[in-house]
């Protein structure tokens, strides 16, 4: 018969070695390799696709050799999927680029993370990019399930886009190394409140939906968002996965509540018609007084116009003016205050931007040549449609005699010009949609009377630099030229129930009406890229919209465009073409090709 203190020793040596094996599984779990998984390929669907893995900085493949339907359900429960339906050997949705990082895995099923089971060990396989493994995983989503982040480790979960002021803007969080947005199903001030938090602002102001500051791009990554307001982030709260019951025309917003820090009163603007518009006026300090002055207009442009009407919570610019002569402003602060300034277009205020400090430089001087803006509470936003580009991308090898427009409107390469009409030009083509995702029409820059009349093509061109076309290096060199010199601006199709307001034509007015497209076919004059010069090898392909800023949107992150392309001097392949954050979209692109 067992003692008291029999009794009592048994209960301490068991309490012991639990604690012992709770210590070993710890230990255990904390030396696991930290992966990410993502499905890619030629997949019809999200929830299928060709299995990789994010490791040591790198995505790779995992070999199709052992792998079972265990090692899928773990997968797709690490996917963030209930299970899985099948998987798929021999590279069924496409052969993966890079290492193969997972080769005879072994799973029971009942793992959390592949980097559980058993292999050969990270990038240690015989294997080929033919036997990439693949797997189709069941819709259905776990509720809640976490993202994780091991790309972007010091970099946060959540941003906000497309706002006007500090503290608002459309909500968009990161997953697997892509930015989504949030459906505004049941989007309310508590889930708010803590995205605002989340982004060091107080309290929110306002929840919104609707897409009230704009449309979002890519994925939509949380759906019935349902926080008690004091989660850490809004990653910790309850939602929904699946959101394919929803749009872009669903992105939720929010406003926050910011603490007074005295911009506006540091700066104003004086002559114009109505308050959002006018000659822009600072208060500085000069011989130990404050004293209003205007800022030296060279250099003046869009990303500066940006900072002074966020400054003064007018919203978005929609002019930029170097010459206020039209504007009669205080004549007691025509000197100018302020030169050199140069803006991100970020900043808070004004001074934030770089400037010369007290060392005025302003050769035309202030009064009539001081910088303006007018602003407006309502902006466009552009977006490529990059699926297009990629799909649509060929080479026509097209005779000299057929190109005589094209290299009147410098469309072709500065060698063409030394050719006869018995030669050929090899031009990269493909197809480019804009969607104006915006609030606000997007109009051009310069009035009708400025309009450039092109004797060729026999209609007016309303804007000069509307889109680069370019093929780089991996460096980032530039290694072709000859592209589409300027455009004219037009609604070529719209969203359903949305009237086309703009045509390119030679009367009426040019531009893209919210929730239109304008749409430059592959097989249109100077629609290319002149590659005639250019030799075999691996290229960038690169598109960037409204490159000089000339005319105001309220999001310019999402206006360039990156694919990779493989010559081989006879065809072209593009692939993997990324819309985006520039820094974001070239992290993604790295690596082998």
């Amino acid at each position: 018969m067992l003692t008291g203190e029999s009794l009592a020793m048994a209960f301490s040596s068991a309490l012991c070695i639990f604690s012992l094996l709770a210590l070993v599984q710890a230990q255990s779990e904390s030396q696991q390799p930290k992966i990410q998984l993502r499905l890619a390929g030629d997949k019809g669907k999200h929830y299928e696709g060709r299995l990789e893995v994010f490791y040591n900085n790198e995505w790779g493949t995992i070999c199709d050799d052992d792998f079972s339907i265990e090692a899928a359900h773990v997968a797709c429960r690490e996917l963030g999927f209930l299970a899985a339906v099948a998987w798929s050997p021999s590279a069924k949705f496409g052969q993966g680029e890079g290492r193969i990082w997972l080769d005879n895995i072994h799973c029971t099923g009942g793992e959390k993370s592949l980097a559980e089971c058993p292999s050969n060990g990270f990038g240690v396989s015989d294997c080929r990019h033919s036997e990439d493994v693949g797997v189709v995983c069941n819709q259905k989503r776990i509720p809640g399930h976490r993202f994780t982040n091991t790309m972007n480790n010091n970099q946060p979960l959540v941003r906000l886009r497309g706002g006007a002021n500090i503290g608002e803007g459309r909500v968009e969080v990161l997953k697997n190394g892509v930015w989504g947005t949030v459906c505004d199903d049941n989007w309310n001030l508590r889930a708010a409140t803590v995205v605002c938090r989340e982004l060091g602002f107080g309290s929110a102001k306002e929840a919104l939906t609707g897409a009230k500051l704009g449309q979002g791009m890519g994925p939509v990554h949380m759906n019935e968002v349902d926080c008690s307001g004091f989660e850490k982030s809004l990653t910790d709260c309850y939602f929904n996965n699946d959101a394919l019951g929803c749009s872009h025309e669903e992105d939720a917003a929010v406003r926050c509540n910011i603490p007074a820090m005295g911009f506006q009163k540091r700066i104003r603007l004086s002559g114009g018609r109505n308050p959002y518009e006018g000659r822009v006026e600072v208060l500085t300090e000069k011989n130990g007084s404050l004293v209003w002055g205007t800022v030296c207009s060279e250099n003046w442009g869009m990303m500066e116009a940006m900072v002074v009407c966020r400054q003064l919570g007018l919203g978005f610019a929609s002019n930029a003016f170097q010459e206020t002569w039209y504007w009669a402003g205080d004549a007691s602060a025509d000197n100018v205050v302020m030169s050199g300034v140069r803006c991100s277009g970020t900043e808070m205020s004004l001074p934030h931007c770089l400037h010369h400090g007290k060392h005025i430089s302003c050769p035309r001087g202030g009064g009539r040549f001081a910088a303006g803006v007018s602003c407006s509470d309502m902006a466009p936003d552009l977006v490529l449609n990059a699926q297009l580009v990629e799909q649509t991308t060929y080479l026509e090898d097209r005779p000299m005699y057929a190109l005589q427009c094209a290299l009147e409107e410098n469309c072709l390469s500065s060698t063409a010009k030394k050719n006869d009409h018995s030669t050929y030009r090899r031009l990269l083509r493909f197809s480019s949609q804009i969607h104006n995702v915006g609030q606000s029409d997007f109009r051009p820059k310069l009035g009708h009377h400025a309009w450039t009349w092109h004797e060729c093509h026999r209609h007016y061109h309303s804007i000069e630099v509307f889109t680069h076309y370019d093929l780089l290096s991996l460096n980032g060199t530039k290694v072709a030229e000859g592209h589409k010199a300027s455009f004219c601006l037009e609604d070529t199709q719209c969203d359903e129930g949305i009237q086309k307001r703009y045509v390119c034509a030679n009367f009426g007015e040019q531009g893209i009406t919210v929730g239109c497209w304008d749409t430059y076919r592959h097989d249109i004059d100077c629609q290319w890229i002149d590659i005639t010069d250019v030799k075999p090898g691996d290229y960038i392909l690169q598109v960037v919209i409204n490159p000089n800023y000339d005319v105001a949107e309220s999001d310019y992150t999402n206006n360039f465009m990156k694919c990779k392309c493989r010559y081989d001097g006879y065809r072209i392949w593009t692939y993997q073409c990324l819309t985006g954050e520039l820094r974001i979209i070239e992290g993604l692109l790295a690596g082998t090709f």
